[in-house]
């Protein structure tokens, strides 16, 4: 089995664009909707995180450091070496290294927690499933994987792709999941669902887990 998929090498490809990397961080606080919606966001995932002295955490697709930047000592990849330097920038903690999530660079049981942020909205199931095997493979015995999911809404599909052209924004495509959908994955992955909490957009739902590998 391929370790990616073609679509998973132009999401890939795609965040490794200047006119991306450069952009991503303005697109994303342009209004004072979108910077209110990625406070109350970070808010729910440090609270989900619950990071303790101590842990080892990795991030997964760090992207421009959002998240990075309130995780102190951490260890962050993405495949983007533009943006491991603005996510650097943004955490001198941090130690920010290439990587890819679908063949993380540790060795098994390394990890205390994992967490990813919008970036597994992007992947089909296939991948999905891959990005947790391999998480579950790095994560400790018991350890806990935060990481987000868009809830399936046709209306927010329909509203996204106008918006994308009528404002020009940045974005891979995006996949949404029903719970029902990620509860079986998850279980079939070797997971289980501890904490979940909704995010509502003007359109649609995003909802946040925190999960136990068992």
């Amino acid at each position: 089995m391929k370790i990616k998929s073609k679509d998973a090498e132009k999401f890939t490809e795609y965040y490794r664009k200047k006119h991306v990397t450069g952009t991503y961080d303005q697109q994303r606080q342009k209004s004072v909707y979108r910077r209110d919606k990625r406070q109350k966001e970070l808010g729910i995932f440090l609270d989900l995180l619950d990071k303790k002295q101590g842990e080892k955490v990795l991030e997964l697709g760090c992207s421009s450091g959002f998240l990075t930047e309130h995780l102190g000592k951490v260890i962050a990849i993405d495949t983007s070496n533009d943006m491991l330097e603005i996510a650097h920038s943004k955490n001198p903690e941090s130690k920010c290294l290439p990587g890819d999530m679908f063949k993380i660079p540790f060795k098994k049981e390394s990890f205390d927690k994992v967490v990813t942020m919008r970036v597994w909205n992007h992947l089909d199931k296939v991948d999905l499933r891959k990005a947790l095997k391999e998480v579950k493979r790095v994560l400790k015995p018991e350890g806990h994987l935060i990481f987000d999911a868009e809830e399936k809404s046709f209306l927010r599909r329909f509203v996204s792709f106008f918006y994308k052209r009528i404002f020009k924004t940045t974005g891979y495509v995006i996949y949404q999941y029903s719970l029902k959908e990620i509860k079986k994955m998850l279980r079939e992955e070797g997971f289980i669902i501890e904490k979940g909490k909704y995010l509502n957009h003007k359109v649609g739902r995003q909802i946040v887990f925190r999960i136990r590998s068992i």
